[in-house]
């Protein structure tokens, strides 16, 4: 649905701007390099995953590498998983794959003759990617699991927000990440915060917990983010 692309892009972008502003107020900020070193890796892993798709001889030299590069001479693996809009976790299998190949992917990148120097990430970006990789793998268990139709987990919704809020907080409060990781988590607390906030307008998902044989009410009484007025 291209309204609602749109929609979610505008959406993603307001955060992104106020997790910008927020995290500027308590010092941590990330330059204008840094931004666009961020901003620029996806468009190049998801490109040159694409390139090689579609183009047979671009594959043949990029396995050819791989197997040059291997002990045994043979690799299980030799395609670089492409990003997918519609598929949730995409860019974290994407993602993934480009640091699983990154020494055959530095080569091919630098090979001239085959014209894929603008597919190259820096070594700032190479950084960058190796932490956002590791965030978004706390994503992807959790998302796998709301994926499955076949589960009742209305009241594991709140429980599951909670717990992605711990997680991006222990990012957003880490000195050693880098800023632009920081504010990233940053965004991602404010998203989860305002899917957190739409839970008020339906008593079902508090019922589920109070029913759930292994929650029940005590679940808020021992949960130290649940206060009475919630």
């Amino acid at each position: 649905d291209e309204a609602k692309h749109a929609h979610d892009e505008a959406a993603v972008w307001s955060v992104n701007a106020l997790a910008v502003h927020e995290m500027g107020v308590i010092g941590v900020k990330m330059t204008v390099a840094d931004e666009k070193a961020a901003l620029g890796i996806m468009p190049k892993v998801a490109g040159l995953a694409c390139r090689l798709h579609d183009s047979a001889h671009l594959q043949e030299r990029f396995e050819q590498i791989l197997t040059s590069q291997s002990s045994s001479g043979a690799m299980h693996k030799v395609r670089l998983d492409r990003r997918v809009p519609t598929r949730w976790n995409s860019d974290y299998t994407c993602l993934k794959s480009h640091l699983r190949f990154k020494e055959a992917i530095t080569s091919l990148t630098a090979k001239e003759e085959l014209g894929l120097e603008k597919y190259a990430l820096t070594a700032a970006q190479w950084k960058i990617a190796d932490d956002l990789s590791a965030i978004l793998e706390l994503f992807e268990a959790l998302t796998l699991r709301f994926s499955r139709a076949d589960m009742p987990l209305v009241y594991e919704v709140i429980p599951m927000l909670e717990h992605l809020e711990h997680m991006m907080t222990r990012v957003h409060d880490a000195p050693r990440e880098l800023p632009v990781v920081r504010i990233a988590a940053k965004a991602a607390l404010l998203m989860i915060g305002k899917y957190y906030a739409l839970t008020d307008d339906s008593e079902v998902y508090r019922i589920a917990i109070a029913m759930c044989p292994d929650k029940k009410a005590e679940w808020f009484d021992k949960n130290l983010d649940w206060h009475p007025e919630d």
